[in-house]
């Protein structure tokens, strides 16, 4: 198989993606932000990769700096696949963000995950599978940009501008209510969508904050039905509450 470096086409996503052949392994080098906004396009360089010739693929996530339960979804259906096709797929160094993802989604038993490479191709000794909550555990302080249910629940002060800008944000999100609907079939959206609304309404900034974080929460948790929109809308959201993270603390 003749593999070269292919870059992520679209600019918004913040994904890019290579692969080479190791030891009889398709390795896939994933590096930037595994999000709702990359998934059709690393699902077809995934599948593109994955053959019946090249059906043991190993994704090597070290250097990505963000994952939510889209792209985990995407590794999901990618490891099914490779199954059928008689091979495996196995996951290498997971960044903290990925490693917060995978627990919070609770796909750790779904996944062989391994130190390096290397191990991860060893055709004579497996490397043993990682603890799950043990070996994959986020470290402490704001090192990962993952929003979870508890930082959801804190606010921080925002000045004039910050405020203006979330609620432009908030406002274009809103805007395209019907697009989101339609990438969440099962609604796990319905009331993050709902207490947003209802912030914007009544004007209340502390109120948006929260319900920005629920939201995102919830992406961390729920993969979307992939849209142009909703990708962009929620990756606009995503940097600008990320942006304005508290750099320590509660920011309270």
């Amino acid at each position: 198989m003749s593999l070269h470096d292919v870059a992520i086409s679209p600019p918004s996503s913040g994904l890019s993606f290579s692969a080479r052949v190791e030891n009889g392994y398709v390795i896939a080098t994933l590096s930037g932000e595994l999000d709702v906004a990359c998934t059709p396009v690393l699902r077809e360089q995934l599948l593109a990769v994955l053959m019946p010739t090249g059906s043991r693929l190993v994704v090597d996530l070290s250097k990505v700096s963000f994952c939510d339960a889209s792209g985990l979804a995407v590794l999901v259906r990618t490891s099914r696949r490779a199954i059928l096709l008689g091979g495996t797929l196995r996951l290498v160094a997971p960044s903290p963000a990925v490693a917060v993802a995978l627990r919070l989604s609770g796909l750790l038993s779904q996944f062989d995950i391994f130190p390096t490479v290397v191990a991860a191709t060893t055709h004579q000794r497996m490397a043993k599978r990682l603890p799950g909550t043990s070996a994959l555990t986020a470290p402490r302080g704001n090192a990962v940009r993952m929003w979870s249910a508890a930082q959801a629940g804190s606010t921080t002060a925002a000045d004039a501008r910050g405020a203006h800008s979330l609620r432009e944000a908030v406002a274009a999100l809103l805007a395209h209510g019907d697009a989101w609907r339609d990438a969440d079939p099962n609604r796990r959206f319905t009331g993050p969508l709902g207490a947003l609304a209802r912030a914007q309404t009544d004007d209340d900034h502390s109120g948006l904050a929260r319900a920005s974080r629920s939201l995102l929460a919830a992406l961390n948790q729920y993969p979307l039905i992939y849209s142009p929109t909703v990708a962009a809308t929620a990756s606009d959201l995503r940097r600008l509450v990320d942006s304005r993270a508290p750099s320590g603390g509660d920011g309270k």
